[in-house]
């Protein structure tokens, strides 16, 4: 009986240290991104990191829950989050109906307009928006993104070229295969502030960013209360600051 009891001791105080030291299941959010959207999310000697990396870094702090980062394409990153394969999107991603029938959004934590970047030595005048709706033009745009749609919407002349991440596109721009790329003004601001690159025109689209979830997710009350509370504190100013200058 006492080695019976000894082994129960032995047992309970063994599990308790596990669950005392380390951390418990569920106690990790997965975060999938798409690096290369700078400054929301980008490599930097190696790392992924970014304002939506930072932000459900906070989130992540609220709830007691470890983030891991998953990097993958844009357009893989609905498909993951609806299997399971990733908890949240945080990857400047643009709140749309037809996105809306397929996840759920959190409040919009950010506002932007879409962007025309060219080379920084283009003429821009040969760039006019009205002009960009015509074969001779090649666009690129980050595939499954509101460039992407725009492109499709308002240039169905133009040749479109389509990327799995962004700074293909900007590799491909200054290596003179493509004319011009369309994607967000902040993500635009931020790479002409780093490439050989520039913004000619500002196209006004007033989009609104917000985190993806699972469509019913468990998470879904405590992600989005963490980020509006987030957003009323003074880390969100310094994050806004960090990242934006603002």
């Amino acid at each position: 009986m006492k080695k019976v009891l000894i082994i129960i001791l032995i047992t309970v105080f063994v599990v308790g240290s596990l669950f005392a030291g380390g951390k418990k299941e569920g106690e990790k959010i997965i975060v999938g991104t798409s690096a290369g959207f700078r400054p929301f999310e980008y490599r930097e000697k190696g790392v992924v990191t970014g304002f939506d990396i930072d932000l459900m870094t906070e989130i992540g702090k609220a709830l007691g829950k470890e983030v891991v980062v998953q990097d993958m394409d844009f357009d893989a990153l609905i498909e993951a989050v609806s299997t399971g394969t990733i908890d949240v999107i945080a990857a400047g991603m643009t709140i749309t109906d037809e996105r809306a029938k397929r996840i759920d959004f959190t409040v919009p934590y950010f506002t932007a307009d879409q962007a025309v970047l060219v080379r920084e030595n283009t003429d821009i005048k040969g760039y006019a928006i009205e002009d960009i709706n015509n074969s001779s033009i090649k666009i690129g745009v980050q595939t499954d993104t509101t460039g992407s749609f725009w492109v499709q919407d308002n240039a169905p002349d133009a040749t479109l070229q389509q990327y799995g991440k962004y700074i293909e596109c900007i590799q491909d721009l200054e290596n003179q295969n493509i004319d011009l790329i369309i994607v967000d003004k902040p993500v635009a601001s931020a790479y002409e502030a780093n490439r050989p690159v520039k913004v000619a025109y500002v196209i006004k689209t007033d989009e609104q960013y917000g985190l993806g979830l699972k469509k019913g997710s468990d998470l879904y009350e405590s992600v989005n209360s963490a980020l509006k509370e987030l957003m009323k504190s003074p880390t969100w100013e310094k994050l806004m600051s960090k990242y934006f200058g603002e």
